[in-house]
This record gives structure tokens, sequence and C-alpha cells, in this order.
């Protein structure tokens, strides 16, 4: 029997591409210019998005450096853990608004430590999986485009982030 999946994800990528170039080919467009055009257009977006990245990694490292960090899951750790939430879960609280990155590296880590099947380790995977970066993406959006006025918009990541992390909880204690 042919593996028609494995078949279809070989060709899938360069059929695209062939797709794509054809395309424009077919309408008369420079596709290597056009090409060349977005690529600097991408780097040029790269180096306007660059600061702000730098800016949050760097408050990030003085949060964890400062001691600050451990501070917030100190106060927070016995507040969770009344509304059901264990304490371990806290600093994937605190980070996941904040990185991306670090509290993947984090949710990696929980789940080594209690492991995968553990409910510290499922409910990291999800909250990672199902939570956004709140603050980075408003700092990042926004200071791109010079928005100032951020009007509701932290208001309702914040909420928004708050119910994903009680619905991770939840599913997964319901699916336990």
């Amino acid at each position: 029997m042919i593996d028609f999946l494995g078949i279809l994800s070989f060709c899938f990528i360069p059929g695209l591409m062939t797709i794509i170039i054809g395309h424009g080919l077919i309408k008369g467009t420079a596709v290597y210019e056009s090409f060349v055009e977005g690529a600097k257009d991408g780097i040029a977006t790269a180096l306007e998005i660059l600061p702000f990245i730098i800016a949050i990694f760097i408050g990030i490292d003085a949060m964890v450096s400062s001691g600050a960090m451990m501070f917030l899951e100190d106060f927070l750790g016995p507040l969770i853990e009344k509304i059901g939430i264990p304490r371990e879960l806290s600093s994937l609280i605190l980070l996941r608004p904040v990185s991306g990155s670090g509290s993947l590296a984090l949710m990696e880590r929980m789940v080594t430590t209690y492991g995968a099947d553990s409910f510290i380790g499922k409910t990291a995977a999800v909250m990672v999986g199902s939570c956004e970066t709140v603050f980075y993406v408003m700092a990042l959006y926004f200071g791109v485009t010079a928005v100032k006025k951020i009007r509701h918009s932290l208001a309702a990541g914040v909420i928004g982030y708050i119910a994903g992390v009680i619905a991770s909880v939840w599913i997964c204690r319901i699916w336990g």
C-alpha cells in the first residue's frame, strides 16, 4: 500500500513553492525581485522589533536576578493554592505572560521533575499551549506600531490570561 500522507508531506513544501513561482510567472511578476524585496522588508522588520525583544529579555533577567520573581512566587504560592492551583505552577503563571521561550523551558523542567503524566506536568503543558504571552505581545506590537493608547487591551489580555490559567487547571482536573 502506498503511504499517501508520507508522499504528500514530502512534496508539500516544494509543491507549494512551485505553485507560487508558477503563479507569479503566469501573472508576469518579477518573482526573484519580489522575493528579494520581501527579504529586505523582513530584515528591516526584524531590526525594528529587536529593541523591544531585548528590553523584554533584560526585564525578565532583572526580575529573576533581583529576587523579585522568587518574592512573587512566595507571595502568590499560598494564594493560588487556596483556589486549587498547585504552588509549583506559580512561577509558570508569572512567567508565561512575559516570555514564551522562558515559560517553555520552565514547563520542560516541570515535566522532567514531576513527570509528563503528573497533574503538574499536564497542567503546565496545557497552560503553555493555551495561554498567551500578553505582555510580550503588547510590548512588541504596540511598540512597533507606535500605538500610545492601549485602551482596554491590557485589561482584556490579563483577564483572558487568568481565564486561560483557570481553564487549564480545570480541564486537567476533569481529564486527570
